[in-house]
């Protein structure tokens, strides 16, 4: 089976073109069902390794481009993945599916998007977000400070000064499963503003159960919350990530249109070999 690797802004992701349903057909003749076929390619050492798969699929309305469905690297669906949506757009330019203006359904709705740079850089317009609420959570002890805003996924981010030292895993792992966002938990987000119009941030991302190196819903949950505090001024807001490269976030004062645009890199094609599943 034909897939390709792709990574936006370091998070990196598993492609297949699904439109023909030759995944269901090979999970079937595996054995094996879908969360499973999606954990075993993502493990890495004895899988491809990625933080999450995407499948490319016929749109359910023909005026849209594609449908994707997207999963995380646990085997679960998310609704909407940022970066996972600007690697899909030039997975699908560089096929041929897509021209330059991108229409495709997602569990969170319809996105658009742009291909720039010949698909060396990609732009999306997210769904409208939530609106942000201030949460004050008990967590190891102590009280932490923060906003929760959904903009496309939930995410919970809180203000810091200094990165410096911060225990991204443990306290970010200890945010996702409080009992305030239960029952289907929430992405954490640290930030630390920078100056009038840049922030950077560590993401702990909800599915992968970790920190990676960027997470786009994340980044515009930050920056939209930097911007609604005063922590920034400036839009578009420039977003540094755990893997140095920067997402430009802008929007309107309503939050009614948000962009999320940064780089894609194609890292591989491949064929996947069955015995994955042995």
């Amino acid at each position: 089976m034909e897939f390709a690797k792709l990574q936006g802004s370091g998070n990196d992701f598993i492609l297949i073109d699904n439109r023909d349903g030759k995944v269901y057909e090979a999970i079937e003749r595996a054995g094996v069902c879908l969360k499973e076929f999606v954990l075993r390619i993502c493990q890495p050492h004895t899988g491809v390794g990625a933080d999450g798969l995407i499948l490319i699929e016929e749109p359910e309305n023909p005026e849209n481009d594609f449908r994707w469905q997207f999963f995380n690297s646990d085997g679960s669906e998310a609704e909407m993945c940022g970066n996972g949506s600007r690697c899909a757009v030039r997975f699908c330019y560089d096929l041929g599916i897509v021209d330059e203006k991108v229409k495709f359904e997602t569990l969170a709705g319809v996105i658009k998007a742009e291909v720039l740079d010949g698909g060396r850089r990609v732009k999306v317009q997210l769904t409208p977000p939530s609106e942000p609420m201030k949460k004050t959570l008990r967590v190891k002890d102590r009280d932490i400070e923060g906003t929760f805003i959904n903009t496309g996924v939930p995410h919970f981010v809180v203000l810091v000064d200094d990165m410096d030292g911060l225990d991204v895993v443990s306290l970010g792992r200890a945010i996702r499963f409080h009992k305030e966002f239960q029952p289907k938990g929430t992405n954490v987000n640290f930030v630390q503003p920078l100056g009038e119009g840049r922030i950077k941030i560590r993401t702990y991302e909800r599915g992968v159960e970790s920190e990676t190196l960027a997470c786009g819903t994340g980044a515009t949950a930050s920056a939209i919350v930097s911007y609604l505090e005063g922590a920034v001024r400036n839009r578009p807001v420039e977003v540094i990530t755990k893997g140095e490269e920067i997402l430009r976030i802008d929007f309107d004062g309503d939050l009614r249109n948000v962009f999320l645009e940064g780089s894609v890199y194609k890292i591989y094609e491949g064929i996947l070999s069955f015995e994955i599943f042995s």
